[in-house]
């Protein structure tokens, strides 16, 4: 199977390139070959995605974004069961899922004040620079010490990186570049020294800045553990760090004030190299967390794309050069449990403990690989360099909050989920999204979590208008969130406004407003009509409590909600929300009837107010018309029409022809009328 798989990779390798099948598409009778390939390639993705588990497997065009993650997914796939035929792995006990009631890290240990749960842009935590050719940005210091005031003062979204110029001016070392010919075995796995306090972690720095000083450098393997799902931002939960001789698993949360200056010293050192594995969203977690910097990092993922590996993998690194494997069933755990088990430490340590073998094994078949082009033969180790190239793209990473990156973030989702929307189902999608990343913040809970993307296409397509449909789309009651189960009310709101069949409160009163200040030749209503307002009414809920305490007690837990409906005779879910819009009861509805029937009166004795001032007032005689004028009063009739429809809108304009209708039937006001 592998040797089959290294052929077919060995075949796409030999495919043109993007520039050489341009220049190939040009060649006479080319591009209809090409055409005909790309349905045949088409089709196989599609059978891919569908044996991965991809639903959206109807693809008319290549999708070069979502290629290299099925193909990964599947070979991944195909390697794990590989393992268990061969029984090489054996399955760990399923790790444990922190309940949502359970308190967070933030409030044990005491670090809830330092996180960043606001809507600004994120602000870089570190406070001063270490191995430092340039000072600390200012803009950064004052936005630490007053973020509000600074942001409203500047208009700017995210701040230059602080070590820019220290990743940019280093030059690749030679402790990097020089590989010796024969490399040490890997060492056996051993238990990792774990590290709870400043001072073990003092000892750990020690230890590699005396391996620099004898040396000249040092090389370390890091990794993080990150938990996405019980937070808004994300939190790191373990760094797992080896050296040459030790493996070490350092707990973030009872260091998590003093880790980033303690830790500095080693990440923003130049003569130490930090190897990673798929750096570009550890290098931000470092950033958010504990304002972190990686000076000189090596990424063994940007080392297997030169090298055209089968996969990118770790685990196939892992299996490729140390004939090793490991069980992904932690790589979803809840890292943030504690104690943690003794699965989970082994896992944590072996992302770790075999990097830095990797790491020599990969800088040994760079050196050998052929250089593209002629011209490079004097270049000994262009491979590695452009390894170390991207390695510094990839450092140069900057944190931003998700909703800094909300505009990327939608198209992200409309891409993944393959969808095409209208511009106003748009506009509801980001109406939603907005609505769930506040709970997110509200509640320092992942929106994705609670609300995954799925659903909320089926929002938007569905526009359920009631509670009940709105819970039937998310899945039923059982399966919806306590989050959603507590702001239910929040999504329908937003939903209503964008349905045309069911107005929303707003709207009724702008219609209230429109048809009190009608004025239609010169005739002002001598009464004001105030519009309805439900907000303001006052709930007198101790009347209710004594007859129907056990409905109150529940509608303050948004529970129960058909039985409030059955009490008080809300027949249609639009009445439902104005009724509960903000209290309840049946004060609330009547409240709401009686303005209703008086503003209704009201308006009934405007209409009367109209026709007494039209039954006796004096009217101007006209003169007669002739013949060849009519046409021209008929085109005037025509435009006056129109402009009525213009500014008033069709309903002013019946009203307008209404009340014309009846000046006809009064006999008392034709007479007044003289033809000249």
């Amino acid at each position: 199977m592998q040797s089959h798989a290294k052929q077919v990779v060995a075949l796409m390798n030999q495919l043109p390139k993007k520039d050489e099948l341009k220049f190939l598409e040009k060649q006479p009778g080319n591009k209809k070959f090409i055409n005909e390939t790309n349905k045949v390639f088409i089709s196989v993705i599609n059978g891919l995605r569908s044996l991965v588990g991809d639903v959206q497997i109807n693809q008319t065009t290549i999708p070069f974004k979502q290629i290299e993650e099925t193909l990964d997914q599947f070979l991944e796939n195909a390697a794990i069961q590989f393992d268990k035929m061969n029984k090489l792995s054996v399955a760990p006990k399923q790790p444990q899922v922190q309940k949502s009631n359970q308190p967070k890290p933030k409030d044990i240990y005491g670090f809830a004040d330092v996180i960043q749960l606001n809507k600004l842009p994120f602000i870089p935590v570190l406070k001063c620079k270490q191995y430092a050719q340039t000072e600390l940005d200012q803009k950064i210091i004052e936005a630490q010490n007053n973020p509000y005031q600074f942001f409203e003062k500047n208009g700017i979204d995210e701040f230059t990186h602080p070590y820019y110029e220290e990743i940019m001016r280093l030059t690749p070392q030679d402790f990097v570049l020089d590989v010796p010919s024969k490399i040490n075995r890997f060492r056996d796995l051993e238990p990792p020294i774990m590290i709870r306090n400043a001072d073990q972690l003092g000892e750990l720095i020690l230890k590699i800045q005396q391996e620099v000083d004898q040396n000249g450098y040092s090389e370390i393997a890091v990794d993080l553990e990150h938990n996405h799902q019980i937070s808004y931002l994300g939190i790191t939960c373990l760094i797992q760090l080896s050296t040459r001789t030790q493996d070490y698993i350092i707990d973030p949360f009872p260091l998590w004030k003093q880790l980033g200056d303690m830790l500095s010293a080693v990440f923003s050192n130049p003569k130490i190299v930090k190897v990673f594995h798929g750096a570009e969203n550890d290098v931000q977690w470092l950033q958010r967390d504990f304002g972190l910097y990686i000076v000189n990092l090596f990424d063994t993922f940007h080392a297997s794309k030169e090298l055209q590996l089968m996969q990118n993998s770790f685990q196939f690194l892992l299996s490729e050069y140390c004939k090793k494997s490991t069980d992904k069933t932690y790589q979803t755990a809840d890292w943030t449990q504690r104690p943690l088990s003794d699965e989970m430490v082994k896992y944590a340590q072996i992302d770790t403990h075999y990097l830095l073998y990797i790491y020599d094994r990969m800088r040994q078949d760079l050196k050998k690989l052929n250089k593209p082009n002629e011209n490079l033969n004097n270049v000994p180790n262009y491979y590695i360099e452009c390894v170390l190239k991207r390695s510094k793209e990839t450092s140069l990473k900057i944190y931003k909050k998700p909703l800094q990156d909300q505009d990327q973030s939608l198209q992200i989702i409309l891409n993944k989920q393959d969808r095409r929307i209208d511009s106003k189902s748009f506009d509801l999608m980001v109406k939603l999204l907005e609505l769930r990343e506040e709970l997110g913040i509200q509640y320092d809970q992942n929106p994705r979590y609670f609300l995954p993307n799925p659903f909320l296409f089926k929002l938007v397509e569905s526009k359920p208008t009631s509670i009940q449909e709105l819970k039937s789309q998310l899945g039923g009651e059982k399966n919806i969130h306590d989050i959603i189960k507590e702001n239910l009310w929040q999504f329908l709101k937003v939903l209503l406004e964008f349905d045309e069949k069911v107005p929303t409160v707003e709207v009724m009163q702008q219609e209230q407003q429109n048809t009190t200040q009608i004025q239609i030749e010169e005739i002002q209503p001598s009464i004001q009509v105030e519009p309805l307002k439900i907000i303001q009414i006052s709930v007198n809920l101790q009347k209710f409590q004594n007859q129907n305490t056990k409905i109150v007690q529940h509608s303050f837990q948004n529970e129960n909600i058909e039985l409030i409906k059955d009490q008080f005779q809300c027949e249609s879910p639009f009445k439902l929300l104005n009724v509960f819009y903000d209290g309840l009861g049946t004060q609330i509805f009547q409240s709401m009837k009686e303005q209703s029937q008086q503003q209704k009166q009201l308006v009934e004795e405007v209409e009367q107010q109209k026709i007494q001032k039209i039954n006796t007032s004096d009217f101007i005689q006209l003169p007669k018309l002739e013949e060849t004028n009519r046409d021209q009063s008929k085109e005037l009739d025509i435009r006056l029409n129109n402009t009525l429809q213009n500014q008033h809108g069709t309903k002013i304009l019946k009203r307008h022809q209404k009340i014309e209708q009846q000046r006809t039937q009064k006999s008392n006001i034709s007479n007044r009328f003289e033809i000249l």
